[in-house]
Protein backbone atom coordinates (compact mmCIF):
# COMPACT_ATOMS: atom_id res chain seq x y z
CA UNK A 1 0.00 0.00 0.00
CA UNK A 2 1.28 3.44 -0.87
CA UNK A 3 1.59 6.38 1.47
CA UNK A 4 0.95 9.88 0.27
CA UNK A 5 -0.19 11.29 -3.07
CA UNK A 6 3.20 11.35 -4.79
CA UNK A 7 4.11 7.79 -3.90
CA UNK A 8 0.71 6.47 -5.09
CA UNK A 9 0.95 8.49 -8.30
CA UNK A 10 4.46 7.20 -8.91
CA UNK A 11 3.38 3.58 -8.45
CA UNK A 12 0.41 3.95 -10.81
CA UNK A 13 2.48 5.67 -13.52
CA UNK A 14 5.26 3.10 -13.34
CA UNK A 15 2.90 0.11 -13.50
CA UNK A 16 2.88 -2.04 -16.68
CA UNK A 17 -0.91 -1.66 -17.03
CA UNK A 18 -0.65 2.14 -17.08
CA UNK A 19 2.18 2.03 -19.65
CA UNK A 20 0.18 -0.31 -21.90
CA UNK A 21 -2.94 1.83 -21.66
CA UNK A 22 -0.89 4.94 -22.40
CA UNK A 23 0.66 3.24 -25.42
CA UNK A 24 -2.75 2.12 -26.76
CA UNK A 25 -4.16 5.60 -26.25
CA UNK A 26 -1.22 7.06 -28.21
CA UNK A 27 -1.79 4.61 -31.06
CA UNK A 28 -5.50 5.44 -31.12
CA UNK A 29 -4.76 9.17 -31.32
CA UNK A 30 -2.30 8.56 -34.18
CA UNK A 31 -4.81 6.47 -36.16
CA UNK A 32 -7.55 9.07 -35.73
CA UNK A 33 -5.13 11.81 -36.83
CA UNK A 34 -4.13 9.92 -39.98
CA UNK A 35 -7.76 9.22 -40.93
CA UNK A 36 -8.71 12.83 -40.32
CA UNK A 37 -5.80 14.10 -42.43
CA UNK A 38 -6.75 11.71 -45.23
CA UNK A 39 -10.37 12.92 -45.27
CA UNK A 40 -9.19 16.52 -45.31
CA UNK A 41 -6.78 15.79 -48.18
CA UNK A 42 -9.60 14.20 -50.24
CA UNK A 43 -11.76 17.26 -49.74
CA UNK A 44 -8.87 19.55 -50.68
CA UNK A 45 -8.18 17.53 -53.84
CA UNK A 46 -11.89 17.67 -54.72
CA UNK A 47 -12.05 21.43 -54.15
CA UNK A 48 -8.98 21.91 -56.36
CA UNK A 49 -10.57 19.75 -59.07
CA UNK A 50 -13.83 21.69 -58.97
CA UNK A 51 -11.97 24.97 -59.12
CA UNK A 52 -9.83 23.92 -62.08
CA UNK A 53 -12.87 22.48 -63.86
CA UNK A 54 -14.69 25.80 -63.67
CA UNK A 55 -11.61 27.63 -64.95
CA UNK A 56 -11.04 25.24 -67.88
CA UNK A 57 -12.38 27.18 -70.86
CA UNK A 58 -11.89 24.25 -73.23
CA UNK A 59 -13.96 22.02 -70.97
CA UNK A 60 -16.74 24.60 -70.65
CA UNK A 61 -16.76 25.10 -74.43
CA UNK A 62 -16.81 21.33 -74.96
CA UNK A 63 -19.79 20.89 -72.64
CA UNK A 64 -21.59 23.70 -74.46
CA UNK A 65 -20.76 22.14 -77.86
CA UNK A 66 -22.04 18.74 -76.76
CA UNK A 67 -25.26 20.26 -75.44
CA UNK A 68 -25.82 22.17 -78.69
CA UNK A 69 -25.20 19.05 -80.77
CA UNK A 70 -27.62 17.09 -78.61
CA UNK A 71 -30.34 19.75 -78.90
CA UNK A 72 -30.00 20.22 -82.65
CA UNK A 73 -32.95 18.51 -84.41
CA UNK A 74 -30.80 17.41 -87.37
CA UNK A 75 -27.75 16.40 -85.34
CA UNK A 76 -26.23 12.96 -85.53
CA UNK A 77 -23.63 12.87 -82.80
CA UNK A 78 -22.58 9.33 -83.81
CA UNK A 79 -20.98 10.71 -86.97
CA UNK A 80 -18.24 12.39 -84.91
CA UNK A 81 -16.95 8.96 -83.86
CA UNK A 82 -16.07 8.07 -87.46
CA UNK A 83 -12.61 8.54 -88.96
CA UNK A 84 -14.01 11.14 -91.37
CA UNK A 85 -15.07 13.47 -88.56
CA UNK A 86 -12.51 12.48 -85.89
CA UNK A 87 -10.37 15.57 -86.53
CA UNK A 88 -13.30 18.02 -86.53
CA UNK A 89 -13.51 20.62 -83.77
CA UNK A 90 -16.73 19.04 -82.49
CA UNK A 91 -15.19 15.56 -82.19
CA UNK A 92 -12.14 16.99 -80.41
CA UNK A 93 -14.37 18.87 -77.98
CA UNK A 94 -16.47 15.79 -77.24
CA UNK A 95 -13.37 13.66 -76.61
CA UNK A 96 -11.81 16.35 -74.41
CA UNK A 97 -14.88 16.49 -72.17
CA UNK A 98 -15.24 12.70 -72.02
CA UNK A 99 -11.54 12.22 -71.24
CA UNK A 100 -11.73 14.79 -68.45
CA UNK A 101 -14.64 13.06 -66.76
CA UNK A 102 -13.09 9.62 -67.34
CA UNK A 103 -10.05 10.82 -65.38
CA UNK A 104 -12.33 12.19 -62.66
CA UNK A 105 -14.14 8.84 -62.42
CA UNK A 106 -10.84 6.96 -62.14
CA UNK A 107 -9.67 9.38 -59.44
CA UNK A 108 -12.94 8.88 -57.59
CA UNK A 109 -12.61 5.10 -57.74
CA UNK A 110 -9.03 5.36 -56.51
CA UNK A 111 -10.13 7.32 -53.46
CA UNK A 112 -8.46 10.57 -54.48
CA UNK A 113 -11.69 12.60 -54.51
CA UNK A 114 -14.60 12.93 -52.09
CA UNK A 115 -17.63 11.48 -53.92
CA UNK A 116 -20.26 13.28 -51.87
CA UNK A 117 -18.71 16.66 -52.46
CA UNK A 118 -18.14 15.97 -56.16
CA UNK A 119 -21.66 14.64 -56.63
CA UNK A 120 -23.24 17.66 -54.93
CA UNK A 121 -21.30 19.98 -57.25
CA UNK A 122 -21.45 18.03 -60.54
CA UNK A 123 -24.40 15.61 -60.48
CA UNK A 124 -26.40 17.20 -63.29
CA UNK A 125 -23.32 17.88 -65.42
CA UNK A 126 -22.12 14.27 -65.27
CA UNK A 127 -25.55 12.68 -65.78
CA UNK A 128 -26.44 15.01 -68.67
CA UNK A 129 -23.00 14.60 -70.21
CA UNK A 130 -23.40 10.84 -70.36
CA UNK A 131 -26.98 11.11 -71.66
CA UNK A 132 -25.91 13.49 -74.43
CA UNK A 133 -22.69 11.64 -75.31
CA UNK A 134 -24.00 8.08 -75.12
CA UNK A 135 -24.59 7.69 -78.91
CA UNK A 136 -21.05 9.00 -79.57
CA UNK A 137 -19.55 6.62 -76.98
CA UNK A 138 -21.43 3.63 -78.38
CA UNK A 139 -20.37 4.47 -81.96
CA UNK A 140 -16.76 4.96 -80.88
CA UNK A 141 -16.75 1.62 -79.05
CA UNK A 142 -18.12 -0.11 -82.15
CA UNK A 143 -15.74 1.66 -84.51
CA UNK A 144 -12.61 1.09 -82.39
CA UNK A 145 -13.67 -2.40 -81.21
CA UNK A 146 -13.02 -1.28 -77.63
CA UNK A 147 -16.08 -1.86 -75.45
CA UNK A 148 -14.32 -0.40 -72.40
CA UNK A 149 -13.96 3.15 -73.75
CA UNK A 150 -15.26 5.65 -71.19
CA UNK A 151 -16.64 2.85 -69.02
CA UNK A 152 -15.53 4.45 -65.74
CA UNK A 153 -17.33 7.68 -66.59
CA UNK A 154 -20.39 5.65 -67.62
CA UNK A 155 -20.38 3.76 -64.30
CA UNK A 156 -20.09 7.03 -62.39
CA UNK A 157 -22.94 8.67 -64.33
CA UNK A 158 -25.24 5.65 -64.05
CA UNK A 159 -24.51 5.27 -60.33
CA UNK A 160 -25.23 8.94 -59.70
CA UNK A 161 -28.41 8.73 -61.74
CA UNK A 162 -29.57 5.75 -59.64
CA UNK A 163 -28.84 7.70 -56.46
CA UNK A 164 -30.85 10.64 -57.75
CA UNK A 165 -30.34 14.32 -57.14
CA UNK A 166 -28.32 15.01 -53.99
CA UNK A 167 -30.44 16.31 -51.15
CA UNK A 168 -29.72 19.75 -49.84
CA UNK A 169 -28.83 19.65 -46.18
CA UNK A 170 -29.77 22.32 -43.71
CA UNK A 171 -26.51 23.18 -42.09
CA UNK A 172 -25.74 25.24 -39.11
CA UNK A 173 -23.37 27.95 -40.28
CA UNK A 174 -21.98 30.60 -38.09
CA UNK A 175 -24.47 29.69 -35.37
CA UNK A 176 -27.51 30.28 -37.62
CA UNK A 177 -29.83 27.54 -38.90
Amino acid sequence: MCEGLWQCTSEVISSPVFRNLSFLFGVLVAVVSVLSARATAKKKQTADLLSSTRADEELVAGLRCLSELHNRPDANIRQYASDLKASSDEAKSIRYVLNHYEYVAVGLQSGIYDEGMLRRASHNTVVNLFTHARPFIEALREHKHRPSLYQEMQCMAEHWQELGQPKKKKRKRWGVV
